[in-house]
């Protein structure tokens, strides 16, 4: 039997440095005008049926595209000389978003602008390496091939780069380009792609994940297959997150008030995105983190809570932003895809009684602060005890399933 080969896919974000940036932003908005056409096109011809991706891509380059024998088409391109491959990454993207809009069970309005970032497939760039590439760029006047140097990233040792994307950040007070980046999908494969269920019968350990508000933000715990604590582990980095974030709220506050900015979020944007980086940066040290000590201690399942809507607004509400608990969203989502990468397998599971109950004998505790006291006697964190009976909770359940 042929062995299922698992992989993923992630972002390698690159800054390019380029001095004419208005070529690149001339070449987005000639790829947005073809997009926009073929996506009122397909939207034309294809209302009900929904043809393959490659019968679709045939189908509108007959309509659109004069063959080899010069006989006219119904529905000709405004634009001359438009590259195949530049003109095919436009189609896909059209199509994706009408079949997005078909889908829609109340259809609003169709797109009429679009703002999508260039996607350039192979024959559109060539000659690259870590430290710079050649893409094929429209001047305005003409095509040219232009060389870009690129900064900040660097690709996987293994695996297979992918087309890459032309994103352009703009000024949010007056639209201004503020620099051009390079969005390069890389994919890489997954040593280990068996499901949960897989895993648990063969004996895997559980590293359980609880999120706090207190500089120790994320509390994990290590249990092996019987339910037993192997480690611990307590990261802390949430007190400086949140010192960190306060300085920059109070110089935001400062700078509205000077500038009559008042709520609108697009007054001070360079202390918005400082906080965003912020929350970006903090999000991505803390997933690593548990990943290296999941890689570390061999644990092959990662269980974090999963909280019941209204309870997870309460506890967003009560502590506020850019507290530890806030950045828990931004970690949860990093963790998913790194963890998949390493191999490992994430599980939510319903955080219900994990911290009513001791975990070492099962009896009902109480909590005092960020301490727990059972009924029977034993005393210890209350995060670690929550994590250890998150752990177990899942454990738990695969062996009920077993025994049906």
């Amino acid at each position: 039997m042929k062995k299922n080969t698992y992989y993923s896919v992630t972002v390698k974000k690159f800054s390019i440095l380029f001095r004419h940036t208005d070529w690149f932003l001339k070449t987005q908005e000639l790829y947005n005008d073809i997009l926009k056409f073929y996506y009122d096109l397909y939207l034309d011809i294809f209302p009900e049926t929904q043809p393959g991706s490659l019968e679709t891509m045939r189908s509108l380059e007959k309509l659109t595209v004069t063959g080899r024998d010069g006989k006219p088409v119904p529905y000709p391109l405004p634009w001359e000389k438009i590259p195949l491959y530049f003109r095919r990454a436009a189609i896909n993207t059209a199509v994706s978003a009408a079949r997005s809009y078909l889908s829609r069970e109340e259809q609003r309005e169709r797109t009429k602008i679009f703002t999508e970032s260039v996607t350039f497939y192979k024959g559109m760039y060539k000659n690259f390496d870590e430290n710079e590439i050649s893409l094929k760029i429209w001047d305005g006047d003409s095509w040219r091939w232009i060389r870009c140097r690129l900064r900040g990233n660097r690709l996987p040792e293994t695996g297979m780069m992918m087309s890459p994307a032309l994103v352009l950040r703009r000024n949010p007070e007056d639209g201004r380009i503020l620099r051009a980046e390079l969005h390069i999908p890389c994919k890489t494969p997954v040593a280990d792609g068996r499901n949960v269920k897989e895993r648990m019968a063969s004996g895997e350990k559980v590293c359980s994940v609880v999120f706090t508000n207190k500089d120790a933000s994320l509390v994990c715990c290590i249990l092996d297959s019987r339910g037993n604590m192997e480690d611990c582990l307590f990261l802390k980095g949430g007190a400086e997150y949140s010192h960190r974030c306060r300085m920059i709220t109070e110089k935001l506050e400062k700078s509205q008030k000077s500038s009559g900015g008042g709520d609108n979020p697009r007054a001070n944007g360079k202390y918005w995105e400082k906080l965003k980086n912020l929350n970006e940066n903090y999000a991505h040290q803390f997933s690593r983190q548990v990943i290296r000590y999941c890689g570390e201690n061999n644990a092959k399942i990662l269980v974090l809570p999963e909280y019941e809507q209204n309870h997870r607004k309460i506890i967003m509400l009560s502590a506020g932003s850019f507290t530890p608990i806030y950045l828990s969203t931004s970690v949860r989502k990093k963790l998913k895809y790194k963890a998949w990468q390493a191999g490992i397998v994430v599980l939510e599971i319903q955080q219900h009684k994990t911290s009513s109950v001791c975990s070492v004998c099962g009896g009902k505790a109480r909590i005092r602060g960020s301490e727990f006291f059972c009924e029977n006697g034993h005393q210890g964190n209350r995060y670690l005890n929550s994590a250890r009976n998150l752990g177990r909770k899942c454990q738990q359940g695969f062996e009920r399933r077993e025994s049906i």
